[in-house]
Formats: C-alpha cells, structure tokens, sequence
C-alpha cells in the first residue's frame, strides 16, 4: 500500500525546486549572459527534466521574472537596514539613495543587466525594471513611503507618494545612464526630496 506524500513535503519540494532552478539560471547569466541562457540548460544544471522544469516555469522569461523579485526582495531588506539608524526624513532617504547606487554596482545581476544592455543585445532582462517594471516600481516606491511617513506623520500624504515615486524613477534612470558620480546624485535627489516635501533643513 501506498503512503500519501503529506501536502507540506510536496511545497517543501516546489519550494525548493524553484529556488534551485533561479540560482541555476543566475549563475548561468553570471557566465554566459541572459541571451545565452536556455531552458534546456537551466534544467541541466538543476538535475531535472525540461517536462519538470516548464511545469513550474512557462519560460525563460518567467525565470527572469521570478529572479527580478527574489532580488527585490533582497534589496528592500537591505535598504531597511541601512535607513533603520537614521530617524530624520533626509538622513534616511540619503541612506535609502545611497545605498541603491551602491548596490547597483556591486550586484551581480544588475550588473549582468546593465552590461549586457549597453553592450546592445535585445535580449535582455531590463524591461522588467524599466518599461514593464510598474510592480517593481511600485513596491520601492511604497517602502520609501513607508520610510518617510514613519519619520515624519506630519507631512501630506500626497506629497510623500509623489517624492517617493520621483525619487525612484530619477534612480532608476540614472542607473542606465549615469550622468553624476554617486555623491553628486544623492545629494541633488535628496536637496530634491527636501524641496517637494517643504523640509527645512533643521527638519529634515
């Protein structure tokens, strides 16, 4: 007689699978790039069959999709952390600034991204933080809500979620095509964030 696998071994398992099979495909967009990055070789270096792998992933680019937020997520816990010290609004967005150029710099697979965009492939990972980006776009901008709101309860509500949102896409735009060094985009941006929310300086 057969013993049912219990409900929670069997999401253990898919759980599990899905992970493996997003470090696999970021290892071999490390190596090799996005364009170079086949279903049939994801699933190689998984240990699984191409039948399994499109049970849980549709395409290449649902990986891409799936890796994107993984990082995201990432990214979000690491701006907390760098911002948790600071208990001014501007300290904070500087951090939160900051750290995202930062960190564009030293992650692999952004700048896997950014490389393999300027180097003209169309085969590439950036639409999903640029044109079809609104998720993303949309949660960091609700976390720097979220920072800003917790220091400062006073402000219009409306004019924290327009700074936000600004502050992110000015990001977001100069990390494809860096026009100032990192200190100089932080400060404008936050001389920016202090002038749209009605910071003085001794507020701020």
């Amino acid at each position: 007689m057969n013993t049912p696998v219990p409900a929670d071994f069997q999401t253990r398992v898919r759980r599990q699978l899905r992970q493996d099979t997003m470090d696999a495909a970021f290892h071999l967009m490390i190596e090799h790039g996005w364009a170079a990055v086949r279903m049939t070789a994801i699933a190689a270096a998984v240990g699984i069959s191409r039948q399994t792998l499109y049970k849980e992933f549709s395409s290449k680019e649902q990986i891409g999709e799936a890796l994107l937020l993984r990082e995201a997520e990432r990214f979000i816990d690491g701006v907390a952390h760098h911002v948790q010290p600071h208990h001014q609004v501007i300290p904070a967005i500087q951090a939160a600034i900051g750290f995202a150029l930062d960190e564009a710099a030293t992650n692999p697979l952004l700048r896997a991204i950014l490389t393999t965009t300027r180097e003209g492939s169309p085969d590439t990972l950036l639409p999903l933080i640029t044109t079809d980006s609104q998720p993303l776009i949309g949660l960091a901008g609700q976390v720097l809500r979220q920072h800003i709101t917790t220091r400062a309860p006073g402000l219009d509500p409306e004019d924290i979620a327009a700074t936000a949102d600004a502050l992110v896409r000015l990001t977001v735009s100069h990390l494809m095509l860096p026009l100032e060094d990192t200190g100089t985009t932080v400060r404008r941006l936050t001389r920016l964030a202090e002038r749209n929310l009605g910071l003085r300086p001794s507020d701020s």
